[in-house]
Order: structure tokens, then C-alpha cells, then sequence
């Protein structure tokens, strides 16, 4: 008896999910879900010179090598009182979801891919490290000041916009060199991947999706350098700060927070920001 193209893509959906790239529901039905870990298991497959089912071969292969680095996640906000510059929350949802416990779940999603990734690449070890834990502040120096602790060779801010319900779109910043950035090109380099990564997620399940570009003309507290310790660093943090979108509109709040996909549709926005942490990490390794 021929299979159905229904148990074709089921076997699909389950091959996917068992090599780690989440599919959705295994129901046959080959959705946004599915189309997104297809995709995403064949930009693995691209980066690593593989042909589609020789992956496991990757233990054996010496000329796949290890990730390593070190990664600070910062979720922006926080806590009850503004400290050191930094507000206990700016934007909140259409539906009411405060901007700080959006920036801590996804900062937990991004961390949870990278030691997924971390653990699947024989050789890797990337350090994963949180500004906060849990709903409390941090002044803006302070954060930075966590990457410099920790030796961090990557430093992603994560933020939500929110301005008038209809104004949307994603935008990356970085510090502007007139403002003390003695890094420009390698964070306009890793703004870039984060920028290109979390668009191209967003655009996949919504076509209105905005793509606001990486600005550099920034004066940010949190990445300045001489916070992250760059002016007097031999190897020198990356740092930039992702908004994802603006949370006040209402098919944002829609795609992120109230519709029946935005569990995916977050995981989605997780798993590029971890990619796009990864390749910069291999372009500096």
C-alpha cells in the first residue's frame, strides 16, 4: 500500500522535530511550523556543507569544529523602579503583556536554543549567560557590566517597541562610532545577522511584517563601550540592541502573544536570534 502524502509529511514533521527543529503538531498538515524547521534545518545543512540526510556524519567529520564563546543575553527592563536609566518596563501589548516579561521569556528561549546548538556540535562550548533571572532591574551600566564580567565575546539587548498602535516594523542598534564605539564594523556585522534573522522569522508568518533596517547613529547606555571594558579589551564585545516589533499594535500582539501560533511564532524569532549569535561567533572563531 503507497503511503499518503499526509503520512509523507508526517514522517517529515517527525524527522525534523528528532534532529531538534521544532515542527509544530505532527498532523501531516505541513504548516508554517513545519516550513519554518524545514528551513531552518536546511540552513544547518548549508552552513555545515552537508547534503539533506548526512548530517550524522557531522560526528565523524573533522572538518565541522566546534562553537565557542561567550554569550550575554540582556532582557530589557525589569522590577518595579527605574534604576540607573533603565525603566522597569516601556512598551506593553494591545492585550496588555508588559515589554519586560516579554525581553526575560524570550531572552530564556534564545539561551535555551544556544545550549541546544551548543550541545548537538561536537568540540562546542558557548557560555550563556542573563543579565537578570527574574523581574528585577538593572541600571544600563550594570548590564554592561555583566558582559565585561563574564568576558562576553557577544552582548544582544532585547527589547520591544511600542509608539502610537499602528507605527511597526524591527530595527537592531548599535552605538555610533561618534559615540565612543571602537567596534563599529564587527557590531554592525553581528546587527546585521540578528537584524536579517529575526525579520526574515517574523516575515515567514506575517506577509505586513516591517523590516526598519540597523541604525547606527545610537547613543545607548547599555552598549557603550567603555561599560563593556572594549577601549581596553584585546578581544572586544559585540553588542547590539534588537527591538523585535511594536508590541502596541494590535496583529503584532496578535502574532506574538494572542493568536493560536504565537508559541511558534516565538520559538521561530528564538532560533534565528540564536543563529545569527552562532554564525557570528564562526566569523570570529
Amino acid at each position: 500500500m503507497a503511503a499518503s502524502i499526509v503520512d509523507i509529511r508526517k514522517l517529515a514533521q517527525v524527522t525534523l522535530r528528532d534532529k531538534g527543529f521544532y515542527s509544530g503538531e505532527i498532523d501531516g498538515l505541513w504548516g508554517k511550523g513545519s516550513k519554518a524547521a524545514f528551513a531552518e534545518y536546511s540552513g544547518f545543512l548549508r552552513a555545515a556543507k552537508l547534503e539533506i540526510g548526512s548530517e550524522d556524519a557531522i560526528v565523524e567529520d573533522s572538518s565541522v569544529g566546534g562553537i565557542t564563546g561567550v554569550v550575554v543575553l540582556d532582557p530589557g527592563h525589569g522590577g518595579q523602579q527605574k534604576t540607573g536609566g533603565s525603566s522597569p518596563n516601556n512598551a506593553t501589548s494591545y492585550s496588555g503583556v508588559k515589554e519586560k516579561a516579554m525581553t526575560l521569556e524570550l531572552a530564556r528561549l534564545v539561551r535555551k536554543e544556544l545550549n541546544r546548538i551548543s550541545s548537538a556540535r561536537p568540540d562546542s562550548n558557548i557560555e550563556v549567560h542573563l543579565t537578570r533571572a527574574g523581574d528585577r532591574n538593572l541600571g544600563l551600566t550594570d548590564r554592561a557590566r555583566v558582559a565585561r564580567a563574564k568576558a562576553a565575546d557577544v552582548f544582544v539587548s532585547i527589547h520591544y517597541n511600542g509608539y502610537d498602535g499602528r507605527v511597526r516594523g524591527t530595527e537592531t542598534l548599535i552605538l555610533s562610532a561618534a559615540n565612543g564605539n571602537t567596534n563599529p564594523a564587527d557590531d554592525g556585522a553581528l546587527a546585521e545577522r540578528v537584524q536579517s534573522g529575526v525579520f526574515a522569522a517574523l516575515k515567514n508568518h506575517d506577509p505586513g511584517a516591517r523590516n526598519r533596517g540597523v541604525k547606527d547613529n545610537q547613543r545607548l547606555g547599555v552598549l557603550k563601550d567603555v561599560h563593556l571594558q572594549n577601549p581596553r579589551a584585546a578581544l572586544k564585545t559585540r553588542a547590539c540592541l534588537l527591538e523585535v516589533e511594536f508590541i502596541d499594535v494590535e496583529v503584532v500582539d496578535e502574532l506574538l502573544n494572542t493568536g493560536q501560533d504565537a508559541k511558534t511564532v516565538r520559538l521561530d524569532v528564538a532560533r534565528a536570534m540564536a543563529q545569527a549569535i552562532v554564525e557570528d561567533l564562526e566569523a570570529h572563531s
